[in-house]
C-alpha cells in the first residue's frame, strides 16, 4: 500500500502527458528502457539530481557527505520509455569510510566503497555528476578510474549546481578541461561565451587546448604499466593513493557524449537532460514495475530520511555514529503511525541530539515528517525517540 502511494506521489510531480502515459503496462510493445548509473565525488548532488529526474523525492538529501551509503534505484516512465537510475554513494577512500563509519556496521562501510562500481555493472549509460562550484578543475581520480574500467559504456557529464555560479560563461573553460576539449565523437568543444545549456554538435567555434601536463602520462612506459595493472582491479580494491597517483596529471575524460548544465535545486536544465536520455533509450523491456518507482522498502526510505535530518542538524562526530531503526510501524485508521529510534553510542550524544529544550529533536522530526508527507502523500506521523544502550534519553528540564 505504501509503495503504491509513493507511485502516486511521484506521478503528482509529472506533467499531464506523463501521468496519462503511466497507465500503460510493461507488456505493451515497442518498449524502451535505459539503465543509468549516477556516479561522482561526494556531495556533488547526485541524489537531488536523481530525485529531480524521476520527479519524486526518493533519495534522502543532506548537506553532509555520505548521506547515500548504498545504491538506490529509482525509475520514471514516459509513454513507452522507462529510465532506471541507480543513485550511488560518493567515491571515497577506505580510510574515510573507516573514520566516518567506524561505529556503524561493517556492511555499510563495504557498500559505500563497492556500490559505485556495482552501479556500473549493469548500466547502459553513465551520468557523471560534477559540482560546478567545486574548487579544482578535474574529475575525481576514483571516478576517472571507473570511467576507464567501463570505457565501453556511453557517458554524459552533468554540471550541477549552476544556480550558485555567478558568471556562467566561466563554466565553459572548466568543461573543456573536464572533457579534454572534446566529446566522444572527436567533436571539439568551443569557448563561445553565449552558449550555455547542452554542448552538442552545434558548437563549432575555436577549440580549447587541454591544460593538462605538457608531457601526457599516456606516453610514459612506466605509467602505462601502472595503468594496466590498476585497471584490472575494481576501484574499491585500489588504494586511494594508487588512483590519485595514476591520474595525478589527468584532469578529464574524452569519452563524454554530451555535457549538460543543470540545477537540481531549482530544476533548471533537468527537463532537457531527461528528454535527451529518453531519446537515446534503446528498445527493451522495462526493468521495474511502473507501480514501484524504487526497489527500496518504505521503512528503509524512512530510515534514510531520519538519517539525513540528523546529518543536517547535528555535529558530524555525533551524526555519523548513530544508528537508526524503526521500532513501530502501525496503521491507525487513516493515519500511519511511525516511531523511529535514534541509537547513540554515548548518553552525551543523545542529549546533544535532543538539544536544549528539545529544540533539535523537534527540528529533526519536522524535517522527517515534511519529507515523508511529500514522499508517501498520505496522513502519517513520525515520532522520534533517542536511546543509548537500550535506555530512553529524555529532555532535560
Amino acid at each position: 500500500m505504501i509503495m503504491k502511494r509513493i507511485h502516486v506521489a511521484c506521478r503528482l510531480f509529472s506533467t499531464a502527458s506523463t501521468s496519462a502515459s503511466l497507465e500503460k503496462t510493461p507488456t505493451q510493445p515497442l518498449q524502451k528502457c535505459l539503465q543509468l548509473a549516477v556516479i561522482g565525488a561526494p556531495n556533488v548532488g547526485k541524489s537531488l539530481l536523481t530525485n529531480s529526474l524521476v520527479r519524486c523525492p526518493l533519495s534522502a538529501v543532506s548537506s553532509k557527505m555520505d548521506t547515500t551509503t548504498r545504491n538506490i534505484s529509482a525509475s520514471i516512465c514516459t509513454d513507452s520509455t522507462q529510465l532506471v537510475f541507480v543513485d550511488s554513494p560518493g567515491a571515497v577512500s577506505t580510510s574515510h569510510v573507516r573514520q566516518t563509519m567506524k561505529k556503524t556496521s561493517a556492511t555499510s562501510g563495504d557498500r559505500v566503497l563497492q556500490d559505485p562500481e556495482r552501479a556500473l555493472q549493469r548500466a547502459q549509460h553513465i551520468l557523471v555528476v560534477q559540482d560546478a562550484t567545486a574548487p579544482g578543475a578535474y574529475i575525481h581520480h576514483r571516478v576517472l578510474h571507473m570511467l576507464h574500467r567501463y570505457s565501453h559504456v556511453p557517458s554524459t557529464l552533468v554540471m550541477n549546481k549552476i544556480d550558485l555560479v555567478m558568471r556562467r560563461t566561466d563554466l565553459l573553460p572548466l568543461v573543456e578541461i573536464l572533457t579534454n576539449g572534446q566529446l566522444s565523437d572527436n567533436q571539439q568543444i568551443s569557448t563561445k561565451p553565449a552558449q550555455i545549456g547542452r554542448l552538442g554538435k552545434s558548437l563549432t567555434t575555436t577549440p580549447f587546448l587541454v591544460q593538462n601536463s605538457q608531457n601526457p602520462p599516456e606516453s610514459d612506459e612506466k605509467w602505462k604499466s601502472q595503468f594496466r595493472e590498476l585497471i584490472q582491479k575494481p576501484t574499491w580494491k585500489c588504494s586511494y593513493s594508487e588512483t590519485r597517483s595514476l591520474f595525478r596529471t589527468i584532469c578529464g575524460w574524452s569519452g563524454f557524449e554530451r555535457v549538460f548544465f543543470v540545477s537540481s535545486l531549482n530544476g533548471e536544465g533537468i527537463d532537457e537532460l531527461r528528454q535527451h536520455l529518453m531519446s537515446i533509450s534503446p528498445d527493451g523491456e522495462w526493468k521495474m514495475n511502473e507501480g514501484m518507482p524504487t526497489g527500496e522498502s518504505a521503512q528503509q526510505l524512512t530510515i534514510d530520511s531520519i538519517r539525513a535530518a540528523v546529518l543536517d542538524t547535528t555535529p558530524s562526530d555525533v551524526a555519523y555514529s548513530v544508528q537508526i531503526r524503526i521500532s513501530e510501524w502501525e496503521e491507525q485508521g487513516e493515519v500511519l503511525q511511525i516511531v523511529g529510534e535514534i541509537r547513540c553510542q554515548k548518553p552525551r550524544d543523545g542529549t546533544l541530539i535532543i538539544g536544549k529544550g528539545g529544540k533539535r529533536i523537534s527540528e529533526i522530526g519536522r524535517r522527517v515528517n515534511e519529507h515523508l508527507h511529500s514522499l508517501f502523500q498520505r496522513q502519517l506521523y513520525a515520532r522520534l525517540i533517542v536511546t543509548c544502550n537500550g535506555k530512553l534519553i529524555t529532555q532535560k528540564k
